[in-house]
């Protein structure tokens, strides 16, 4: 199926890759590589159509792209499912600028970005997601599924289940050697982000 019209989406079948399938052009998508060399895809946004949070992936080998989940078309709620189970139905919701890393097991993690929120209106989120290439789920690891959320930053310096960093998009992200997931700054509604602390999340194991 066709969306926006000439450069936007062509889906095809979920799961098959074909040359005929293309994400289409879009704007400040999240980004991983996986171990096999494929480059994935998630979200982004379209002018006058909106934000997307589907899932792709492009094989260099075949020059085909594959769409592997997520809703068809922009402006779809995602679902979140219970916190810290992956689930078969669960997928955010759409969004762009967020941040992305990808673990030394291969896993794929996002974090917040402007978009859609599932109880609250369009917004700047703090949800934390990892994806499994492996498995094809998602997980809801962290952070709200609303939007604008206000940060807890706990002691410094002292990790706690309860720590989030606040809503916001555009943040610098990179993943050292014990596996952290690290990320500063950015830019939020209540207020500007890029003085805000760096913060180390440890991926589960």
């Amino acid at each position: 199926m066709d969306f926006g019209g000439a450069g936007g989406p062509v889906y095809g079948q979920q799961g098959i890759a074909d040359s005929g399938n293309t994400p289409g052009g879009r704007d400040s998508a999240a980004s991983w590589v996986d171990s096999q060399g494929n480059l994935w895809l998630f979200g982004g946004y379209v002018p006058n159509e909106g934000f997307y949070n589907d899932l792709w992936f492009y094989t260099p080998s075949t020059g085909y792209w594959t769409w592997a989940g997520g809703p068809m078309g922009p402006g779809n709620l995602g679902t979140y499912g219970t916190q810290g189970v992956a689930a078969a139905g669960n997928v955010p919701d759409s969004r762009a600028i967020s941040v992305s890393w990808t673990d030394s097991s291969g896993n794929f993690w996002l974090f917040g970005g402007l978009g859609t929120p599932q109880v609250s209106y369009q917004g700047i989120l703090n949800d934390l997601w990892e994806y499994s290439p492996s498995s094809g789920l998602w997980t809801w690891q962290s952070g709200s599924n609303g939007s604008d959320a206000m940060g807890i930053y706990g002691s410094q310096g002292i990790p706690a289940v309860s720590n989030t960093p606040g809503s916001r998009y555009g943040a610098v992200s990179w993943i050292d050697s014990a596996d952290n997931l690290w990320l500063f700054g950015g830019q939020c509604r209540w207020r500007p982000c890029r003085r805000l602390p760096i913060w180390p999340k440890r991926p589960l194991q």
